[in-house]
């Protein structure tokens, strides 16, 4: 599966999990999935995720009956190819936070990994933009 194929299908398949209350979701086992259910675990998005045979298991998250991600967004293709600066991440990290009342991830692919737009601006890297989490 292409990445951008396999972002769609996680960012779908949370979105669509989280909507419909459930407690658990399946995911194709990739190591960008695993990567990016990293991140959402250290955030506190998911209580956790279990690596079966072919599969990941994700165990969803909810606080007060409501889903902890409310909406992933997958960044356009034409987005996705460009590279974001650190300055301009903590830009677009500091409005995403204003407008959501302090909740917001980005997740980025950089040449230290996929990491957070937390973990980009500590390491002091830019990447691209892959998925917005809120």
């Amino acid at each position: 599966m292409s990445l951008n194929k396999t972002l769609c299908d996680l960012s779908a398949r949370l979105r669509n999990g989280q909507n419909s209350r459930k407690l658990e979701i399946y995911l194709k086992r990739s190591k960008v999935c695993l990567n990016v259910l990293n991140i959402l675990k250290e955030q506190g998005y998911i209580r956790g995720y279990i690596v079966e045979a072919e599969k990941i298991r994700v165990l969803l998250k909810y606080m007060s009956d409501k889903p902890v991600i409310t909406d992933v967004n997958i960044t356009p293709y034409k987005l996705y190819s460009t590279y974001i600066s650190v300055n301009t991440l903590k830009n677009l990290t500091r409005k995403l936070k204003k407008t959501n009342k302090g909740l917001g991830l980005f997740i980025l692919s950089t040449p230290k990994g996929i990491l957070s737009d937390y973990q980009c601006i500590l390491k002091n890297t830019g990447g691209q933009l892959l998925l917005k989490i809120v």
